[in-house]
């Protein structure tokens, strides 16, 4: 079944009383905000782990009611989400996961139970492998599984972005408007922590805080790169702050060059 996302994104920000927000979407950004994504990786890297804080858990439960919220929406209008049984992932692009939702076929999700963080992990105290009462495939999804179901149709299939820091900052931003501002440190630190780190963690930087770029000799392809641990933690309010400004320039910049190519 063939499913307007922007459709369903509208429809659920209605039933969340969050209709008088704008919905975000159709922007890949065309530069970074690298001085704050240089902070996040930092700090995502010394951060400490804290799934049992009340603050921290309370948020993160949240976020992951709000997620289940708006996967009953995706249902509800049509989609079918799937846990994908095969070996490896279910698409190699964003561009595939498009032209599949955009053929009809069923959303499928990437299963927590095969994979979440660095090979082995396990963390009964992480509240997004907690069991989230939906059944997804006939089994009990975690709330992870629903989060990815959402973060991949509302953000990189509402933005049609690439699997690439460009791509997933502009998801990340799509998506960050549709949870409601009480819930916003932990949704940075879940959608822009794990993606920050993976492009400027120490595995990448130089002694002299230089990126090595494709062709120089330390240069990682992202295949080879590790996986970030999974920390459970909230991002600061001001960068909060700083990225949706970030957002909202990259956005009204895309919408004005959108309205002169209207006008050619």
């Amino acid at each position: 079944m063939v499913v307007d996302v922007r459709e369903v994104a509208r429809a659920y920000l209605r039933r969340a009383n969050m209709d008088s927000g704008r919905l975000h979407s159709g922007f890949e950004s065309s530069d970074i905000p690298e001085d704050l994504v240089r902070k996040i990786a930092h700090r995502f890297h010394e951060q400490a782990h804290r799934p049992n804080d009340p603050q921290v858990r309370r948020q993160y439960l949240r976020m992951a009611d709000e997620a289940r919220a708006q996967l009953s929406c995706m249902t509800d209008m049509g989609v079918r989400v799937r846990l994908y049984r095969r070996p490896g992932q279910p698409y190699g692009t964003s561009r595939e996961l498009c032209e599949a939702l955009d053929a009809g076929e069923d959303l499928y999700v990437y299963p927590t139970e095969h994979g979440h963080g660095p090979e082995g992990y396990e963390d009964p105290d992480n509240p997004l492998l907690l069991r989230s009462g939906v059944e997804i495939d006939g089994a009990e999804a975690f709330h992870n599984d629903i989060l990815r179901a959402t973060h991949d149709f509302f953000g990189h299939y509402l933005v049609r972005a690439p699997f690439n820091l460009r791509g997933e900052l502009s998801v990340a931003y799509a998506h960050l408007s549709m949870f409601s501002p009480e819930v916003h440190g932990a949704v940075l630190n879940e959608f822009v922590g794990q993606i920050s780190w993976f492009y400027y963690g120490p595995h990448i930087l130089r002694p002299d805080g230089s990126v090595p770029c494709r062709g120089d000799e330390d240069w990682i392809t992202p295949s080879e790169r590790p996986f970030a641990d999974q920390k459970v933690n909230l991002m600061p309010s001001e960068w909060v702050a700083e990225f949706l400004e970030w957002g909202r320039a990259q956005s009204a910049a895309h919408d004005a060059v959108e309205h002169c190519e209207e006008l050619v």
